[in-house]
């Protein structure tokens, strides 16, 4: 039986989380079979087969949990993997790039975010600035942002390990920038230039 920490590290290996509250968040709302304690207070105990059954329906198919040379204990691996006498490597790099999109779009789909990012004005302008485009593009990506959001006032997206939703799009943050604010605002800036420039956005104005 795993912990909320030990789940959230084979989660977070997994790349399918890099928030310990998004795991409670998914055991309270039932999307992870967890049994609680004598009170919710005081914990709750995950059940191998509950976890790998999460996370074999968010993963590409033929990836396993753990290799089929492994025997003993798997959540060792992940709490003393320097002690223990075999080591397993979850390589996420080698499984195919359209094998993680589609685990991100399926998590996404079940609304399970990680968090939300609320955007406004003055970010839209200084990340802008620091790119040097236009007044004019400026004023298209806060529009779109505002669009984004509707029918909400404040812009915000919504985001899910490496990559958030905008226009109904997954877009991967800017990870050359150390911030995440910064790498979600370059990635959506970039994403809005891209865009107008393929004529997506019809009658707006030069982005460049």
């Amino acid at each position: 039986m795993y912990t909320i920490d030990e789940a959230f590290e084979i989660l977070s290996k997994n790349k399918l989380t890099s928030h310990k509250e998004t795991v409670r968040n998914w055991v309270r709302k039932g999307v992870i079979q967890a049994e609680p304690l004598e009170s919710r207070k005081k914990g709750y105990r995950i059940s191998e087969e509950a976890l790998e059954q999460f996370i074999k329906e968010r993963m590409p198919e033929g990836w396993e949990l753990y290799p089929e040379s492994v025997t003993g204990e798997a959540r060792d691996v992940v709490k003393n993997e320097d002690e223990v006498p075999y080591h397993v490597e979850i390589d996420i790099a080698a499984i195919e790039e359209r094998g993680r999109i589609d685990m991100w779009h399926q998590v996404a789909g079940r609304w399970l975010w990680e968090g939300d990012f609320d955007i406004n004005r003055k970010m839209v302008r200084n990340a802008v600035a620091h790119r040097r485009y236009s007044k004019e593009f400026e004023q298209l990506v806060w529009e779109r942002c505002l669009k984004n959001s509707a029918p909400r006032k404040k812009p915000r997206v919504l985001y899910l390990v490496d990559a958030f939703l905008f226009e109904g799009e997954r877009v991967p943050f800017d990870k050359s920038f150390d911030m995440k604010e910064d790498q979600i605002l370059q990635a959506l800036i970039e994403h809005v230039r891209m865009s107008a420039r393929s004529g997506k956005y019809k009658n707006e104005a030069d982005t460049t």
